[in-house]
């Protein structure tokens, strides 16, 4: 009896071990890999280990969208990503959806988009979902649809202060201010879109407004400039909500005889959104009165860096504050890195700290 007793005890101590030790190598469920990134249907990423990021964007045909890929692909290295693309859309919210589904085929472990359409992405964020790959939005947020972290800055804000410096800057508080609206599909459209006229109305209630939906097509941009300058001859300022139109808007105002330089009582306010280096060229030169400068240098760190973070399991919340100046809020029911964006003028245009300053990026 004794000695039965001694073997049962034997046997079971030696079925404690052969559990602790597939205990110790992940055997079991629930247990996390360390030996690097596991499989892309919901895994976790060991600290530091390389993994396959897939990259779906609206453009890559304008300053700021060249100066971004060229920084996520610095940052990428950095965070020890292989990319996947970038896809390009073209501005196509039925395209964007097909290259997401190709880019999950082709082994992305997590993505980042820059949505053509706020509402449209929905269907692909969706279908990412289903596979367990994480998506990090950037530059455009998502109407519907769960994203892992929407990196962006406060485009209501964009509005806000470029309206706000169009209103103070004009030589006369009444006539036209002419926007040149984004696209309206797109949240960034419609915040900066808002955020210009709510301010206006609010403070500046006795200029007129003019929109123009331009859907981010410059020449219809610079179409709609040559119709505002010829209809009002009591034009104050154009808001153009991205840079690419500028050149062939002060064009525009040369062939019309309506240009003159900043600072002349004649002048017509132009503010643009981006920062990229050849805009700080415009207002060194007195053509462009000031852009916000829309941190394309942050955008991609932080986009590959949330990517990565999500891999590794790690979580966010409303309310944090981040050690790069920016807190973390809840916007149509994700989460958001509100990163700062300056108004950029003749005052700061030398700003080393400036993006379009580096000496990374391209004009």
């Amino acid at each position: 009896m004794k000695a039965q007793f001694a073997y049962c005890l034997r046997a079971l101590a030696a079925l404690v071990v052969v559990a602790l030790v597939l205990a110790a190598c992940g055997g079991t469920s629930g247990t996390t890999s360390t030996s690097g990134a596991t499989s892309a249907s919901g895994g976790k990423l060991a600290p530091g280990a390389n993994f396959k990021l897939g990259v779906s964007l609206t453009f890559n045909n304008t300053d700021f969208w060249t100066n971004y890929i060229s920084y996520e692909k610095k940052f990428a290295a950095q965070y020890n990503a292989t990319l996947i693309g970038p896809l390009v859309a073209n501005n196509n919210a039925a395209q964007q959806i097909t290259d997401i589904h190709t880019l999950i085929q082709e082994g992305a472990q997590a993505l980042i988009v820059n949505p053509v359409d706020s509402a449209a992405i929905a269907p692909a964020l969706d279908y990412a979902a289903s596979k367990n790959i994480p998506v990090v939005s950037v530059d455009v947020a998502p109407s519907s649809g769960k994203v892992f972290m929407i990196v962006r800055a406060d485009n209501i804000a964009y509005g806000q202060k470029s309206c706000q410096y169009i209103a103070t800057h004009a030589t006369s508080k009444t006539g036209h201010i002419a926007v040149l609206e984004g696209d309206l599909a797109s949240l960034n459209g419609q915040d900066r879109t808002n955020g210009c006229i709510q301010y206006l109305k609010a403070n500046y209630p006795s200029f007129q407004i003019a929109q123009y939906a331009t859907k981010w097509d410059t020449p219809t941009a610079v179409n709609d400039a040559k119709t505002a300058l010829s209809t009002y001859p009591d034009l104050r300022g154009i808001y153009v909500q991205w840079s690419a139109p500028e050149d062939g808007i002060i064009a525009a105002e040369k062939a019309a005889s309506r240009f003159a330089p900043v600072g002349n009582s004649s002048h017509i306010v132009l503010v643009g959104n981006d920062g990229v280096p050849h805009e700080h060229a415009l207002i060194r030169s007195g053509e462009l009165d000031a852009t916000i400068s829309q941190p394309a240098n942050a955008y991609a760190q932080y986009a590959v860096f949330y990517a990565q973070q999500a891999l590794e399991g790690k979580t966010y919340s409303a309310g944090e504050t981040t050690d790069h100046n920016s807190k973390i809020i809840s916007l149509d029911g994700n989460l958001e890195d509100a990163l700062p964006a300056p108004i950029v003028d003749k005052s700061n245009v030398n700003d080393p700290n400036l993006w379009g300053n580096s000496s990374q990026s391209t004009s």
